[in-house]
C-alpha cells in the first residue's frame, strides 16, 4: 500500500511540473503516508478528472468552498435522518413501556389466584 502512495505522490509532482493553468482543472493533491491522516482526508472522495475540460468548470470541480458545503449538506442530511430514526426508536420505547406498565397495572388490580392467567393474556395482546 505504502508503494502505491508513494507511486501516486510522485505522479503528483510530476503532474504539479506539467500542469498548465489553461486546463482549468484542479491538480491532484499528495496522499498523506499516515494511515490516520490517509482516513480522514477528504480529497479521495472527490471526484476530479485529468482530461482538458469543455465549456465553464463547475463550481463542485474548481472551488474548495463549494466542496465544503456539499459534504456539510450531506452531513446535515444524515443528521436529519438519524433524528427520524431516533423518533421513531424513542415511540417504540415508550409503546413498549406504556403495555408493561399497563400489564402490571392489571395485575395489581387482579385477585391473587388468578394474576398468572391474566399476565399471561395480556401479555399476548398487541396494544
Amino acid at each position: 500500500m505504502m508503494s502505491a502512495i508513494r507511486k501516486f505522490n510522485d505522479y503528483c509532482l510530476h503532474l504539479k511540473e506539467l500542469y498548465d493553468p489553461s486546463y482549468a482543472i484542479p491538480l491532484p493533491t499528495p496522499l498523506p503516508t499516515k494511515l490516520a491522516e490517509l482516513c480522514n482526508d477528504q480529497t479521495l472522495f472527490e471526484d476530479v478528472w485529468i482530461t482538458r475540460s469543455q465549456g465553464e468548470i463547475p463550481l463542485w470541480l474548481k472551488d474548495c468552498e463549494v466542496r465544503s458545503g456539499i459534504r456539510a449538506l450531506l452531513k446535515l442530511d444524515r443528521c436529519h435522518e438519524e433524528q427520524l430514526r431516533l423518533g421513531m426508536e424513542a415511540d417504540n420505547l415508550c409503546r413498549w413501556y406504556g403495555r408493561e406498565l399497563c400489564v402490571v397495572e392489571f395485575a395489581l388490580r387482579l385477585p391473587q389466584r388468578k394474576c398468572y392467567c391474566a399476565v399471561a393474556f395480556i401479555g399476548d395482546m398487541n396494544l
